[in-house]
């Protein structure tokens, strides 16, 4: 469906820096075509010069494709994790053995116990997240991981099956689990609403820089609330999450913009 973006009110002369968005859902869901090119001009503008598109619907994948025809813009593909079935983990690999020059990473996958209350779907969860990572090793290719409400369970996981190149995206974990994670040189990712929710500026600000990535998950976690979130709201998310860390915007849109090139190998 077609959707305002509403980021006008936001634009800015461009800084010079260099941003990445390391997780949005340019998706038919949500955008059309015409409207993710118009993001992605804008976006080269405002000097956002990566946005990885996380695809996850089976049926979207060549709509993802087409995506990556627009200047800057990565394609990975996942599942959806509330609604998986064996027949989806088989496209997506299908369809990554099929177009791997094409996909950056797996994901999202992972686990998520804030919507998924039975034990019966929690444990086809964890044994769907198993089969993905093992893929991605075979691979060697990195995997994005959505872990809400079961973040120790993922972690516990990953540790099991021994994945390497791990982003945690919108992750809200304790102290502990953030540290484990940098510990293992894994990511973590931090959403645009880290401009106003306390619970992911105190995730921000247990992060090392070397660890951390910035991303919109668009269209949600936008910075109004009547308004679907593009890639196009990276920037104000790196003013503010300097302002935050008290450090230099230019530092930080550099180890972020950096971290996200390392991790997709681009």
């Amino acid at each position: 469906m077609s959707m305002k973006t509403g980021t006008t009110s936001r634009s800015r002369e461009h800084s010079g820096y260099e941003y990445a968005d390391t997780h949005c859902h340019l998706v038919p869901d949500w955008f059309t075509l015409e409207e993710i090119s118009k993001i992605a001009i804008k976006a080269q503008q405002s000097g956002i010069k990566t946005i990885i598109n996380s695809v996850l619907k089976s049926e979207n994948y060549s709509f993802g494709l087409k995506t990556i025809k627009n200047k800057g813009i990565h394609l990975t593909i996942g599942t959806e994790i509330t609604d998986n079935s064996q027949e989806s983990i088989q496209m997506l690999k299908e369809f990554y053995t099929s177009n791997q020059e094409s996909i950056v990473a797996i994901g999202e996958i992972g686990l998520d116990f804030y919507w998924v209350k039975e034990e019966e779907k929690r444990s086809d969860q964890e044994k769907y997240f198993k089969q993905l990572i093992q893929f991605s090793i075979a691979h060697d290719i990195p995997i994005v991981v959505h872990s809400r409400g079961a973040e120790s369970k993922a972690i516990e996981i990953l540790k099991a099956t021994g994945a390497e190149n791990v982003l945690m995206h919108c992750f809200e974990g304790t102290a502990e689990q953030i540290n484990d994670v940098m510990r293992r040189a894994w990511y973590i990712s931090v959403p645009t609403s880290t401009v106003y929710r306390k619970n992911f500026q105190k995730v921000l600000q247990l992060v090392s820089l070397d660890n951390l990535m910035f991303e919109t998950d668009s269209p949600f976690h936008s910075l109004e609330k009547e308004e679907n979130n593009t890639p196009l709201s990276i920037p104000t998310l790196c003013r503010n999450g300097a302002r935050i860390l008290e450090v230099e915007e230019k530092e930080l849109a550099y180890i972020t913009t950096k971290n996200v090139k390392d991790f997709y190998r681009l």
